[in-house]
């Protein structure tokens, strides 16, 4: 289309082809004239755009390319994938240049934004627009520790103020002191100004806790697992109130939610707060899915969810996780790692209701042996590719 024929389509027109396009489209589009630009830029269109982009979310799987790789070669790699269609996915952003060998507890999609732990940094990125932000290192104390004991560290986002708050969990430190510190700091304004400050209530109001399982945000509250007021005691959720910066606990259902750590974990299923409880040691043909169907009443209900063994027999290692579910409610389990050889990967859709479990290809992760050559992926079996998948990644152009 020539210069000319663009400038005529109507302004409304415009904006009404544009907000239908991807992300990725959108970039590139802002060079192409100053009107372009200030509408993509407009907060009304980025608005609007992230609710039309809540209808068609997609897959987004992150992976590293080893512990092993040399430093100045390192790489998180971003591949993204919709969940209508064929499960291709393709590359969507590669980060650089990073620690990513220490990337632990999880790599997880908030309103478009990711939130990775790479300690002792927390950081966040945005895949559409490929902005990265390296959070301020959390404060020290040299009486104590030469570096905070960080506990966990969590991005929330609340829908109500339209407002990104990173959470960041340490032990205290004062002398003799086992209170956790809770550490907020809001995404706003200007970068080099981002501090980490402390909530109110962090000794006297907030009863002592250990915190310990992965985080979840759902609908402007982070929750995650804890055992008060010592470890081992008694088993709560803890919920983070991003907007309003409040604790308040939740009864857990049973200490089998907590008790085996990083293999219970948290999710969001059917708008509702759930834990999938598997026993490690035990062979995988089941898992126990608590959900919490009262907030106020902390009532939860229980449901076992069993199947064959032979569904494993294309997946090398059953370290599973369970990333969420998809839009039909299916709950998704993956494999946590890469296999080391060259090979397909899996992931499974299993219905709660029916019990019936599914098993889809998802090409495109990993899975050539030209893309593992080039990356320095290992071959060896004590090479570790740690895989991140969030079900319902929102393309969002908002700049923080």
């Amino acid at each position: 289309m020539k210069r000319k024929q663009i400038d005529h389509i109507p302004l409304d027109l415009l904006v009404e082809i544009l907000i239908r396009l991807p992300a990725k489209s959108l970039i590139k589009f802002k060079t192409v004239s100053k009107i372009w630009l200030s509408i993509i830029l407009s907060r009304v269109f980025i608005d609007s755009f992230v609710s039309i982009s809540s209808t068609r979310s997609r897959f987004l799987v992150a992976f590293n390319n080893g512990v092993f790789a040399k430093r100045g070669e390192k790489r998180l790699f971003f591949f993204s994938s919709s969940q209508e269609g064929p499960e291709s996915a393709n590359h969507y952003m590669t980060l650089r240049n990073l620690d990513v060998s220490t990337l632990i507890g999880s790599c997880a999609s908030v309103h478009g934004f990711m939130g990775c732990q790479i300690s002792p940094r927390y950081m966040i990125c945005n895949p559409s627009t490929r902005q990265v932000i390296l959070l301020p290192t959390l404060p020290i104390s040299p009486e104590r520790h030469p570096s905070p004991d960080i506990r966990g560290t969590c991005l929330g986002y609340d829908p109500v103020s339209d407002q990104f708050k990173a959470l960041s969990l340490i032990s205290s430190r004062l002398r003799n002191h086992d209170h956790v510190e809770h550490l907020v700091l809001t995404l706003k304004g200007d970068k080099r100004k981002y501090s980490w400050r402390q909530i109110q209530g962090n000794y006297y109001s907030i009863p002592p806790y250990s915190p310990v399982t992965m985080r979840v945000c759902i609908r402007g509250k982070v929750y995650y697992g804890a055992w008060t007021p010592k470890f081992g005691m008694e088993p709560v959720i803890v919920c983070f109130d991003v907007r309003s910066e409040k604790l308040t606990f939740i009864k857990a259902p049973s200490r089998d939610v907590l008790f085996w750590q990083s293999d219970s974990l948290l999710l969001e299923y059917k708008g509702k707060l759930a834990s999938i409880v598997r026993y490690p040691f035990d062979i995988f043909d089941s898992f126990d899915l608590w959900i919490l169907e009262d907030v106020e009443k902390h009532e939860w209900s229980k449901q076992t969810c069993a199947f064959p063994l032979s569904w494993w027999d294309s997946v090398s290692s059953l370290k599973m996780s369970f990333p969420g579910t998809n839009k039909a409610g299916e709950l998704i389990l993956a494999p946590r790692y890469l296999d080391h050889q060259v090979g397909p990967y899996y992931i499974f859709y299993y219905n709660v209701e029916t019990n019936n479990i599914r098993r889809v290809r998802l090409q495109g992760i990993a899975d050539d042996e030209e893309f593992r050559h080039s990356y320095g992926f290992g071959k060896t079996i004590r090479e570790s590719h740690a895989v991140y998948i969030t079900p319902e990644h929102v393309e969002n152009l908002r700049v923080l």
